[in-house]
């Protein structure tokens, strides 16, 4: 093999790579997921949304107190959705807000750090089935799309 054969064929290799490497998953892709979360007709005032790709890629976003939350690095593609709310404090502290720091310990502040950080009053938090918090269990799927998306999640029993 002379040097012009062996240099096409090196520019054919060079060019199929090129090829494959940019029609394979752009694992990097990421879509802004926004909507509401219900348990029934009951809107959720706290927690978590999840979404997690087969190869473990993962966004997630808060629930604020009128149940809406926004995932803004949700992977491209199908996805498992989960959806955590904290477990309500019981026994004798409950309903007496969080415990005060140690001396010398400055207070938590909520985003912006002027202002304390929100807590959650536990009468107000929707209890929902463990099984929405496991990848395995929650049963709830999405098709992430590149760009903004508006995903609405309704829990059952």
């Amino acid at each position: 093999m002379n040097w012009k054969s062996g240099f096409r064929a090196g520019g054919l290799f060079l060019f199929l790579c090129f090829i494959v490497v940019g029609c394979g998953p752009d694992h990097k892709a990421r879509g802004k997921v926004k909507g509401k979360v219900k348990f029934f007709d009951k809107t959720l005032t706290c927690g978590t949304v999840s979404f997690t790709a087969k190869d473990g890629r993962t966004g997630s976003g808060n629930i604020d107190f009128d149940g809406n939350y926004e995932v803004n690095d949700a992977p491209v593609g199908d996805v498992t959705v989960t959806v955590k709310v904290p477990t309500p404090m019981k026994g004798p502290m409950a309903g007496k807000g969080p415990p005060k720091p140690p001396p010398g310990v400055p207070e938590m502040k909520g985003q912006g750090g002027s202002t304390p950080a929100p807590v959650i009053d536990p009468s107000k938090i929707v209890e929902i089935p463990g099984k929405y918090g496991s990848v395995d269990t929650s049963g709830l799927t999405y098709t992430v799309t590149r760009g903004e998306q508006t995903h609405n999640i309704t829990l059952t029993p």
